[in-house]
């Protein structure tokens, strides 16, 4: 089966000059290699007409694919557009469906006819164009064939060019190619490192040497991305029993199988057991509550929590003894225990966790350096407490104290 390539070419001074990060190119290159499409180059170019021609007419040599996003714009002289048509030989022209599109777009939000006149300009398309309909924004995406290589050209704005690219794109392509089969599959783990990971797995994966698979390290875990084109049954069979080997050797540290983050797994988790949750932060500085928020149903498990920074706050809102923190000290085991007690306490929930610990750069000692931190969780009457030596990275400390307190609580549950 041959190989089929695509090329991603981002317009944009702004991303060209480090202002913008290009989360485009991740995106659709993930997307791509999902449905079995190599993306062999991706190209960023200033929103020059010279530019864009060129880097049109170099693709078109190479590529099967080429996704172009960022420089649609609403005037009848948009660089991109009148590039466009120079290059596929045709015209810009007022598209009916287009207009017809962007006047329901307006309709709907309860914009103004002016607004409509201002943003006209988006309904001019290339006139030899299928439109890509938006959904989100003004700006319809284009697509235009030449000679045996399949163009399309959407809005910069990473949420009007996901939902062209999943909603109607990727569908368009399959009509277009014999695509192969591919699955696709991950693991995501907590509190381990890469190397430790590989040298746990190390056997099984050279016991299979026909399926590679990438670790994808950050600073909260690991991931564990799989992918296997399938020719024929056997290697289906083969791959799972590789898949089988894989979780059974990791699955201490396995937090999931799925693209979620361990807020959305934890969350999901609590409402399954019908479980609610608080949480005092000190050095995570709410960090913990931030993630938890943001997950759609949070409110049905998540009772509430506390940022106790300062000593004071400790001992005046969730009971901790000053004593301890005299004898012990703000970070230490005991004033963890207090804390996690205290918040639960607090609020009459099934669940907390706290975080104490010095996130830095500042504020170490000897005994106790920066990135010394204590994490804290309680299920029930049931609690556990554990040290940890981040390191000296004030926001990774800060990151891997949330992670941390997340992972015990789902593994004290489970």
């Amino acid at each position: 089966m041959k190989e089929i390539t695509a090329e991603l070419i981002s317009i944009g001074n702004e991303v060209l000059a480090g202002y913008t990060v290009n989360t485009n190119a991740t995106f659709l290159s993930q997307q791509l290699k999902n449905i079995g499409i190599a993306v062999k180059w991706v190209t960023t170019i200033a929103d020059e007409a010279d530019e864009i021609f060129n880097a049109l007419e170099k693709a078109n040599t190479r590529a099967d694919i080429i996704v172009t996003t960022g420089g649609l714009g609403p005037t009848p002289d948009d660089i991109t557009k009148a590039t466009i048509c120079k290059y596929f030989d045709t015209e810009l022209y007022e598209n009916p469906a287009a207009l017809e599109n962007l006047a329901q777009f307006i309709s709907e939000r309860g914009r103004s006819e002016k607004f409509l006149e201002l943003n006209r300009g988006q309904a001019l398309t290339p006139k030899s164009a299928q439109i890509i309909k938006n959904t989100i924004g003004t700006a319809p995406g284009l697509i235009l064939q030449k000679n045996s290589s399949w163009f399309s050209f959407m809005p910069g704005v990473p949420r009007e060019m996901k939902a062209m690219i999943t909603g109607y794109f990727l569908p368009f392509l399959k009509t277009k190619y014999n695509l192969p089969k591919i699955k696709t599959e991950i693991m995501r783990t907590t509190g381990i490192p890469e190397s430790r990971l590989y040298e746990i797995l190390k056997d099984v994966i050279k016991a299979y040497p026909q399926f590679p698979f990438a670790f994808l390290p950050k600073q909260i875990g690991v991931d564990l991305r799989f992918r296997l084109t399938v020719i024929k049954s056997t290697d289906e069979k083969s791959w799972r029993e590789f898949m089988d080997k894989i979780y059974a050797k990791a699955q201490k540290y396995i937090f999931t199988k799925d693209e979620r983050d361990m807020e959305q797994v934890m969350v999901g988790l609590l409402s399954k057991k019908k479980l609610s949750l608080a949480i005092a932060e000190s050095f995570t500085g709410g960090l913990i509550q931030d993630w938890i928020t943001d997950v759609p149903g949070s409110s049905l498990v998540f009772k509430g929590g506390m940022v106790t920074y300062s000593n004071e706050s400790k001992t005046k809102f969730i009971d901790v003894n000053n004593a301890t923190i005299n004898q012990y000290g703000a970070v230490s085991e005991a004033t963890a225990l207090e804390m996690v007690r205290g918040i639960q306490g607090k609020f009459k929930s099934d669940c907390a966790i706290s975080t104490t610990g010095i996130a830095g750069p500042g504020g170490g000692s000897t005994e106790k350096p920066v990135g010394l931190c204590y994490v804290a969780v309680r299920y029930k009457e049931e609690e556990f407490v554990k040290k940890f030596n981040f390191g000296t990275e004030r926001r990774i400390n800060k990151m891997r104290g949330a992670m941390a307190g997340l992972e015990m609580l789902r593994r004290l549950i489970i």
